[in-house]
């Protein structure tokens, strides 16, 4: 498997990013790891794709790559991503449609999600740049509570 890191413009909300992630995924061996601010990272397998197959998925859907992230570049984006998790009491879709406007604000559209599932409630970011009091605050802030799970 190799990694492959595709900086594509335009690539501004979840619409656009679902749109091209289903076209990358409909790429036989081509698996999507994360979207990071500015870089769509993805795990490929050579023997069954290449690059120009993944990229010419995402440009066909006009969309422009900008660039192609180096391996070991994404390697170390990778590396620096913290993952945080938080037992908090957002419990609904009402709860979600609530608390989402605050929370992508404070830490991205993509870079977090809530299992309302669970009986704890687990609020999980991953980010290389949010820290754990923004995001308490962001979750109080829109009427909620949230505690640090280590």
């Amino acid at each position: 498997m190799k990694l492959l890191g595709l900086d594509i413009s335009d690539l501004k909300d979840g619409y656009c990013i679902s749109t091209v992630t289903l076209s990358v995924l409909k790429t036989p061996g081509a698996y999507l790891i994360a979207v990071l601010p500015g870089v769509m990272v993805i795990s490929y397998e050579p023997l069954l794709t290449s690059v120009e197959k993944i990229t010419r998925a995402v440009t066909r859907l006009g969309y422009k790559i900008k660039r192609i992230v180096q391996q070991n570049t994404l390697t170390q984006i990778l590396a620096s991503m913290k993952t945080l998790k938080f037992k908090t009491n957002i419990k609904c879709s009402g709860c979600l449609a609530r608390v989402s406007p605050i929370l992508n604000e404070a830490i991205g559209e993509d870079n977090w999600e809530v299992d309302v599932k669970t009986p704890e409630k687990i609020l999980t970011v991953v980010s290389d740049e949010v820290d754990e009091s923004s995001i308490i605050f962001a979750i109080n802030e829109a009427g909620f509570i949230a505690d640090r799970l280590n």
